[in-house]
């Protein structure tokens, strides 16, 4: 068999024979781009998504950007080749700031090769974030085609003089090696659909510069929502299944009784405690570099259902060794005070696997190192709550849909069709992890009437399609 853990890595890699234990993730298996290191000063760097965005178009065209060496700023370099007179020349410069830069001198992204150029400090969290979502987005074999269009759309030369003049002289960006995929994918139908909707916005270059923060920031979003999600259904995940998820809309009230309080932010948030454990015990299990896959608790399901029972006698010894080295380690922590919990009664592997994890989650609660523990999940709570939280009084923070969020979403799933039905539309919305109850479902179509995009009726007087809003 493949899966088994290699128990002197194991020892190596945690520090076991040492005198202190040691939980360091992202050498044998890389899941999240996030660190035990946040603090309040890198909110700046969450906020500052354009330069996510910015790294990870230059990944996808080989580029990369040496901030000290090119300043967008010098409107010369655009007109170095214009033949005119000087005072000419002091008018088509002051055309172009007032066209092509805004108020504090930089230039506007007015074409998608532009994105290109969007500048990072060389220590910024969003190179990180990039690559993770590069990889786990688009950075496989069925992206090779949405790469290729998207360089197609780098490229692609615009009507405008003007627009044309300054994309011929812009600096040249350094050639980069392409780099090979970091992180595992675990939620492959995020993946897919991503790529779906991102050929959609790839049809239209000015809707692409328009819109792909705003796509990449969902998708952001949806990923790490439904990896928190389904990897703490553990071997009962499904690769495939969309997780529920609500949201409340930005202009309705919001009561405890909501599903969509119970089943949004207040659900996510208790999935997503834990996050540093689970990296942590699959850090555990995929020590062993005989083996290239990587495994995830579905893989993990998989292998123990294809063993023998000789192979897995052996996979549950391994098992026992590896908890056993791990509790004799961690020598701060009141074993006889934690509690088991049987889950998986009919499975000796699997209920040892999960006790192992409860154990690890344990001495993270109960020692000195809490504080880590908690700091790993800070980096996507800070973001969620700059982009998708709202505080609402004593209900404390709830998923959040405005109304431009909502519209950007309505049109990827009606897409370059003329109308969906109202039921199909709401179907395209849980596909993308976005669940409303039936108060914001009503709230919708009356927003939808107020636009003028409710077709028609049925005689009941439920409305049955909405229009195109391209």
């Amino acid at each position: 068999m493949q899966f088994r853990i290699d128990e002197e890595k194991f020892k190596k890699d945690y520090g076991i024979d040492k005198d202190a234990i040691k939980h360091s993730t992202g050498k044998n298996i890389k899941l999240l781009p996030y660190t035990t290191k946040y603090e309040k000063k890198h909110k700046d760097q969450i906020e500052k998504f354009n330069h996510c965005i910015g790294e990870f178009c230059r990944l996808i065209y080989n580029k990369k950007l040496n901030s000290e060496e090119i300043n967008l700023e010098d409107i010369d370099l655009f007109i170095k080749e214009v033949k005119v007179s000087s005072c000419d020349k002091t008018v088509l410069k002051s055309m172009i700031r007032e066209i092509f830069f805004d108020e504090n001198g930089n230039i506007n992204t007015f074409h998608p090769k532009l994105l290109n150029y969007i500048n990072m400090p060389k220590s910024d969290y969003n190179v990180t974030l990039a690559k993770f979502l590069y990889d786990v987005l688009l950075n496989d074999e069925e992206g090779k085609e949405s790469k290729e269009k998207i360089k197609n759309c780098f490229d692609y030369k615009p009507d405008n003089v003007l627009e044309l003049l300054i994309l011929t002289n812009l600096p040249q960006l350094k050639d980069d090696k392409e780099l090979s995929t970091s992180y595992k994918c675990v939620c492959s139908n995020v993946s897919r659909l991503f790529k779906d909707d991102l050929d959609f916005i790839l049809n239209d270059p000015e809707l692409f510069t328009d819109e792909f923060e705003n796509l990449l920031k969902y998708y952001y979003f949806f990923y790490v929502s439904q990896f928190a999600i389904k990897i703490s259904n553990f071997f009962d995940a499904d690769r495939d299944t969309v997780e529920e998820v609500y949201f409340n809309l930005d202009w309705e009230t919001v009561s405890k009784s909501r599903t969509s309080y119970t089943l949004g932010w207040k659900m996510l948030e208790s999935n997503m405690k834990m996050l540093f454990t689970h990296v942590n015990i699959l850090e555990m299990l995929n020590a062993n570099d005989s083996i290239k896959n990587k495994y995830d608790y579905i893989d993990i399901n998989e292998a123990i259902n294809q063993c023998s029972e000789d192979d897995k006698a052996m996979l549950y010894q391994n098992i026992i060794n590896i908890k056993n080295d791990y509790i004799n380690a961690v020598k701060d922590v009141k074993w006889d005070k934690y509690i088991a919990v049987d889950k998986y009664k009919d499975d000796d592997i699997k209920q040892e696997l999960y006790d192992l994890f409860k154990r690890i989650d344990y001495q993270f609660i109960k020692s000195s190192r809490k504080k880590p523990y908690e700091s790993y999940r800070k980096w996507f709570e800070e973001y969620c709550k700059l982009n998708f939280l709202r505080r609402r009084g004593s209900l404390g923070y709830t998923l959040n849909m405005t109304k431009e969020r909502l519209l950007f979403i309505t049109k990827l799933c009606i897409k370059d069709k003329e109308k969906i039905k109202l039921k199909d539309l709401f179907e395209e919305y849980k596909r993308r992890g976005i669940y409303f109850d039936r108060d914001s479902q009503s709230k919708i179509v009356d927003l939808f009437e107020k636009l003028n995009i409710i077709e028609k009726k049925s005689d009941s007087g439920d409305a049955q399609y909405v229009r195109s809003i391209l």
